[in-house]
């Protein structure tokens, strides 16, 4: 536990600390208050360091929260503030991005190629008439220009033909992120079809 001296010691006000010790105990609108004080500094922590793709930066600094809430438990007070804990986890998501981004990214367009041939008409949703009408030149072109998250949600939906409950339990997240998710992949690779096609 932070006691008020230790916080008035390190240059806070007593409430960092107090909801540094809420969240830790598992109250999560504690855990959110401090996402709303660092938010921003974690999103252009991030920004900095992926300019050119501002989806990308959402989804890793989702991961950085995601990450610091199933570890809050371990943060130690040092003295100073949690911004310094969450920039640690912030540049150690960025750094397992691009460690395994490409890797990630051949894969997954080979397992596309695979699936290619399985790929029924369109049906009546609009995520089933983009994935079944890119060409797969057009496709491999789109696909690498989402993030790899973006890139498992639709392996998981599509190819696996998981439910939206079953994919974020895969992925250990939640139903509303998968859906976010989802619809931003989507997004992007109806974008990357359009420019293509012009």
């Amino acid at each position: 536990m932070i006691s008020h001296a230790q916080a008035v010691s390190g240059g806070l006000t007593t409430r960092e600390p107090a909801l540094i010790t809420r969240a830790q105990q598992g109250d999560p609108e504690a855990f959110g208050e401090l996402y709303r004080m660092y938010h921003g500094v974690v999103a252009a922590f991030i920004g900095l360091r992926v300019r050119s793709n501002p989806t990308l930066a959402e989804d890793l600094t989702a991961d950085v929260f995601m990450k610091a809430w199933a570890k809050i438990g371990t943060f130690r007070w040092t003295g100073t503030s949690i911004r310094a804990w969450l920039c640690t986890i912030a540049r150690n998501v960025v750094a397992d991005h691009f460690k395994v981004a490409a890797t990630r990214r051949l894969t997954f367009v080979d397992q596309i190629t695979h699936a290619w041939d399985a790929w029924v008409t369109p049906v009546s949703t609009a995520e089933d008439t983009v994935l079944s009408t890119l060409a797969a030149a057009d496709l491999h072109h789109a696909l690498s220009g989402i993030t790899p998250r973006q890139q498992a949600v639709i392996r998981l939906r599509f190819l696996r033909e998981l439910s939206v409950s079953e994919t974020a339990r895969t992925m250990g997240t939640t139903d509303a992120a998968v859906k976010t998710l989802q619809w931003r992949a989507l997004d992007s690779l109806r974008r990357a079809y359009v420019e293509a096609g012009s």
